[in-house]
């Protein structure tokens, strides 16, 4: 609210948008980027959410492989994303993973029922912790870089682009 007035050019956001596209610390990318870099020193590896990454790998011994998913907004714009839905469902998801990820291997989920939450939750005198989408997506990040074997949506689970339709490059399928 308090840069809502600003006009100085080197402020580039655009309001409107959904997550993930729109985090706030997204203000330093695209047409900023070139002008402002981002402070990832100061915060993206925030001492209290590395805790909680920690705790997350601590619970699979710090030997797991990664899953990450997209869905979302992205699954329900058929026209962008055509095979985004049912590459990614919960069947396709099973078969895909039954072929990318050994027997016996742990992968890390995280929801309101996990038992790192329930901690994180008694650390907080009670009061579940709320994650805002930047939060989120560090602790995802940081978690998924951690795994021994990495499955991301876009690379491995979909033929979708991820940028949309006829925005593949060479590299990635």
């Amino acid at each position: 609210m308090k840069m809502a007035g600003v006009k100085d050019t080197l402020i580039i956001r655009k309001f409107g948008s959904v997550e993930p596209d729109n985090y706030w610390y997204r203000v330093c990318e695209g047409e900023a980027e070139s002008v402002i870099q981002r402070p990832w020193h100061m915060i993206w590896k925030s001492r209290r959410l590395m805790n909680i990454v920690s705790t997350i790998a601590a619970k699979m011994n710090w030997d797991f492989d990664s899953v990450h998913v997209v869905r979302g907004e992205k699954a329900r714009n058929q026209q962008q994303w055509p095979n985004l839905a049912a590459d990614t469902s919960p069947e396709a998801l099973v078969s895909s993973l039954q072929d990318n990820v050994d027997d016996g291997r742990n992968l890390g989920l995280w929801d309101e029922t996990s038992e790192w939450h329930s901690e994180i939750k008694m650390l907080n005198n009670g009061i579940a912790v709320e994650f805002d989408g930047y939060m989120r997506a560090s602790v995802n990040t940081e978690v998924f870089l951690r795994g021994k074997k990495q499955i991301e949506t876009f690379n491995d689970l979909t033929r979708d682009c991820k940028d949309g339709i006829n925005t593949c490059t060479s590299s990635a399928s």
